[in-house]
């Protein structure tokens, strides 16, 4: 009787697993490009602050460690856009003065895909530094495709 009870049981389970995949809506199959192209569109859209341009004066001088220091803290969305920002150029700079063994390239590999993934984390960049910050990102980008395709060869 337990034995029935149980195959019953693991039956209508599994029933019901099925069914609620099938009735998925469409919103709840989002593809990764669709996410991707909706956060796109959010890049860019918030009003300058002085905060903003504060930190944006501090990158242009290059003074990567004091943006770090004063936006540790990741209370608002300027300071956590400023401290991935500040610490992808602070990994580039670590990266460019790091040897690299040319057998193992996947320490290389990860160092760059560090500086793509803050940059990826950033929802405003001013106009003052994106080009910078998009010249930093493709760079990174082309380092971990180059050291991928020599990994794979």
């Amino acid at each position: 009787v337990l034995s029935l009870i149980l195959i019953l049981l693991l039956a209508l389970t599994a029933c019901g697993t099925q069914e609620k995949e099938e009735t998925a809506s469409p919103e709840e199959k989002k593809t990764e490009e669709g996410t991707s192209a909706a956060k796109k569109e959010k890049t860019n859209t918030r009003e300058l602050t002085a905060e903003d341009e504060q930190f944006s004066k501090l990158i242009v001088e290059k003074n990567y460690d004091e943006v770090v220091k004063e936006t540790v803290s990741l209370k608002t969305e300027s300071q956590k856009d400023f401290y991935y920002i500040a610490s992808a150029f602070i990994k580039n700079n670590e990266n460019q003065t790091k040897t690299y063994d040319p057998a193992d390239l996947t320490a290389m590999k990860t160092d760059y895909q560090v500086i793509v993934n803050y940059i990826n984390r950033v929802k405003f960049v001013p106009d003052e530094i994106k080009a910078e910050v998009e010249g930093l990102k493709s760079s990174a980008a082309e380092k971990v495709a180059e050291a991928d395709k020599q990994l794979t060869k």
